[in-house]
């Protein structure tokens, strides 16, 4: 018999990501990120206060990805979560991060307690779940994942998914608007534990 699927973003869901980023750009570019939209190429400043170009934001990006990933922690709960969650169902980190960072992200997981399957994706989700469902038949999914177009993208391709608005950095939950195409948004794992296994197991 088939197991659930869970199909989960990893930064901002599984991962810090806002505190490192800023703190890399600050130590080894000299640049500011001011938290004050969730426009995150927009928002990075030079030492003049000057927005830096948002043809820039790609390379400091992949440079924070190269050098400091390892600075990156577990938002609270999410370790124990997926543990007691992988004893029935399966797990797949579906993230948009560059092809040539899927492996070292895979091992900085495993390495943080969370040894699962990394899928790099570019762009919307849709497709990539509806790929994962082909391969796994699971008895049921959920997909979870911090930005609300990728719950858009998920409704249209696979609308039988149940999709999980979760926003699990403090620092950003007040930027990322509803996701009007997900079930629910939860921004805490303590609560979206039994939330998914009641989904799931209903």
């Amino acid at each position: 018999m088939s197991r659930p699927l869970i199909i989960s973003d990893c930064d901002g869901v599984l991962l810090e990501f806002a505190n490192p980023f800023i703190a890399y750009l600050a130590d080894q570019h000299g640049l500011t990120l001011k938290l004050e939209s969730f426009a995150l190429a927009g928002n990075i400043r030079d030492a003049a206060g000057d927005a830096v170009a948002p043809d820039r934001f790609p390379a400091l990006l992949d440079g924070f990805f190269n050098t400091h990933m390892p600075s990156q922690q577990p938002v609270a709960g999410a370790v124990a979560s997926l543990a007691e969650l992988s004893k029935w169902c399966d797990i797949v980190v579906l993230t948009n991060i560059a092809d040539h960072h899927a492996v070292a992200r895979t091992a900085e997981l495993a390495r943080l307690g969370m040894p699962y399957r990394v899928i790099g994706n570019h762009g919307p989700k849709g497709a990539p779940i509806k790929a994962l469902l082909g391969e796994f038949q699971p008895s049921a999914a959920v997909f979870i994942d911090d930005l609300p177009p990728h719950h858009g993208s998920a409704r249209k391709l696979v609308p039988h998914v149940h999709r999980l608005h979760m926003v699990a950095e403090h620092e950003l939950r007040g930027l990322i608007p509803d996701a009007p195409d997900a079930h629910a948004r939860i921004d805490d794992w303590a609560d979206a534990l039994p939330h998914i296994e009641t989904v799931l197991k209903g």
